[in-house]
């Protein structure tokens, strides 16, 4: 699998954004994960760093779910560890694993993610949700999605900023 980071992705992870982006991978598949933190403040970046941390330490450990509603309760917990951390804020986030041509995963928020089949024409895995359920909060509701065929282009977009500017990542099958 190929995979392109819009540079504006790659600029907000070196410059202290309260945006994040992981991408990992071994033999048993790849990691995709956003997490877009809720607001300017230190908290906000905080809550991001942390939920990315912790889904690394999910992909480390072997616990790779295969369900969506599996990975809908791993962002739960998550949601309940960056509660717990007096020094959080909130974050969106948007984690997916492709693993046997198969995606699968689970979003909080309005980070968005769509196959596009190679006629051109996209199909999104998670409906976008403003809601003030963030990871942070103690109540999140993120929505799972997949298994889906990833027969196209899978692409990642975080929320538009105020600038109209949207990032992306695309991993290509």
């Amino acid at each position: 699998m190929k995979l392109e980071v819009n540079a504006a992705m790659e600029e907000m992870a070196r410059h202290g954004s309260h945006d994040r982006l992981s991408v990992l991978r071994d033999s048993r598949g790849t990691l995709i994960a956003l997490a877009d933190g809720v607001g300017p403040h230190t908290g906000a970046q905080i809550a991001a760093a942390r939920t990315m941390s912790e889904l690394a330490r999910c992909f480390r450990s072997g616990l790779l779910p295969e369900q969506a509603d599996d990975w809908v309760m791993v962002l739960e917990g998550i949601d309940q560890i960056v509660l717990a951390d007096p020094t959080a804020g909130e974050t969106s986030a948007l984690v997916m694993l492709v693993r046997n041509g198969m995606v699968v995963g689970a979003s909080v928020g309005d980070s968005m993610a769509y196959v596009v089949s190679p006629e051109g024409e996209p199909h999104v895995l998670n409906p976008s949700r403003r809601s003030p359920l963030a990871i942070g909060t103690g109540i999140a509701c993120p929505v799972g999605f997949g298994p889906i065929r990833l027969d196209g282009k899978l692409i990642t977009r975080r929320a538009v900023r105020n600038d109209g500017e949207a990032s992306s990542i695309a991993a290509v099958a």
